[in-house]
């Protein structure tokens, strides 16, 4: 009897102590779970690291579109820079051009006003030849005229 009562406390203080072994299917389910989760970490990580490179990759887009915006906004400067200093450079040749006539013309008044007041101080100088009938009238009128008068004594 001895045996039968060791028999029958070792059945009744095994399932007292010690939880119910896991069955082949809980094991398996734990596996799958674990599987699973490692599979849901190394997803996740996988995921961040897609986003962080996804987001790097956007950084890089957009910078190069700021580069090209400034690059285009910049070209548009320098042409308006040149368009605008070549209609500079186009009013500043006109201008001397018309200032260079002005003076053209002012020289050509002065040697013109010259030449008259030269011409008016020669004349000036100089007797002018008249006219041979004005000249034949003057000498008549000036010269006094000879007639015989009849002496009174003979």
């Amino acid at each position: 009897m001895t045996g039968a009562v060791a028999l029958a406390g070792c059945a009744g203080s095994s399932t007292e102590s010690t939880p119910a072994a896991p069955s082949g299917a809980q094991i398996e389910r734990n596996e799958r779970n674990e599987v699973a989760s490692g599979l849901t970490r190394e997803e996740s990580a996988e995921a961040a690291k897609n986003r962080e490179l996804l987001s790097e990759l956007e950084d890089k887009t957009r910078e190069e579109a700021a580069e090209a915006t400034a690059k285009k906004t910049e070209h548009a400067a320098l042409v308006k820079a040149k368009k605008r200093e070549h209609a500079a450079a186009v009013a500043a040749k006109k201008k001397e051009e018309a200032a260079a006539a002005k003076l053209k013309q002012k020289e050509q008044a002065a040697k013109a006003e010259a030449k008259k007041k030269q011409e008016e101080a020669a004349s000036k100088s100089k007797p002018q030849p008249k006219p041979k009938q004005q000249e034949a009238k003057k000498e008549t009128a000036t010269t006094p005229l000879v007639t015989a008068t009849p002496s009174p004594g003979g």
